[in-house]
């Protein structure tokens, strides 16, 4: 199929009108937003706009897709079409008119349901939902999964939980929860909180847990160690009472 006489400056026209829509970062910022394929790490001091790097790559994914380094058009390219992006890349064009250019522009853009943004914090969470929906519209905006790492996996849990044994109706333990038990676990097996503190002993579950050792393994490993013993009795007795 021969190209469309048009297909060069339709390329053109598209990234003016990508880098007329994220005018607002600067050039390393920009190359953040328009960076698709593949992982990116941005190293960057407090301040300096990282959340809104994401906030902006977020909606250039969902609106824009892969075309700022594409070469694909769309087919065919009509006068009109051309006519429609001249205008939006001038910033002459109307909403509707920017709207439809912006679609022409599309190359695999990503569905909001499938973008995921971990961060730190609810508020921060909260955040980013907040300004997608404003880039984006309340439709795609409400469908980006944004939250913190702890409370997406709650959700992932609450909903398919039973396939690893868990019901959905479990409580999540914060931290004077655990140790509150954990002293109970220490009481009913006779260890003294003076030989072996429970902070200590919830500090070594945490690092086998991260090792990824149930309690049985890790009583497999103590050798002759008296110590380790009490904390892998203390261990299978929290994950019971758990």
């Amino acid at each position: 199929m021969q190209d469309s006489p048009y297909k060069n400056e339709f390329i053109a026209l598209r990234k003016q009108i990508m880098e007329r829509d994220f005018s607002r970062m600067n050039d390393k910022q920009r190359e953040a937003v328009f960076c698709t394929e593949g992982p990116l790490l941005i190293l960057a001091g407090a301040g300096s706009g990282k959340t809104t790097v994401l906030v902006n790559r977020i909606a250039n994914l969902v609106k824009y897709g892969q075309a700022y380094d594409s070469a694909r058009t769309p087919e065919p390219i009509t006068r009109e079409d051309m006519e429609l992006m001249r205008a939006a890349a001038a910033g002459t064009a109307t909403p509707e008119q920017t709207a439809r250019a912006v679609s022409l522009c599309a190359v695999d853009p990503c569905p909001a349901w499938r973008i995921l943004a971990i961060t730190f914090t609810n508020k921060a969470a909260g955040e980013l939902k907040e300004r997608l929906s404003r880039m984006l519209g309340e439709e795609d905006g409400s469908q980006i999964q944004a939250s913190t790492f702890h409370s997406f996996c709650a959700r992932i849990l609450r909903r398919d939980g039973d396939i690893l044994g868990y019901s959905n109706h479990f409580t999540i333990y914060d931290t004077d929860d655990s140790r509150r038990l954990m002293k109970d676990c220490l009481r009913s097996l006779n260890i003294d909180e003076k030989t072996l503190g429970h902070k200590a002993v919830l500090a070594e579950i945490g690092r086998a847990k991260d090792a990824l050792l149930d309690s049985d393994e890790y009583m497999a490993q103590t050798g002759g160690d008296f110590r380790k013993k009490q904390i892998a009795r203390a261990y299978a007795m929290y994950q019971k009472r758990l």
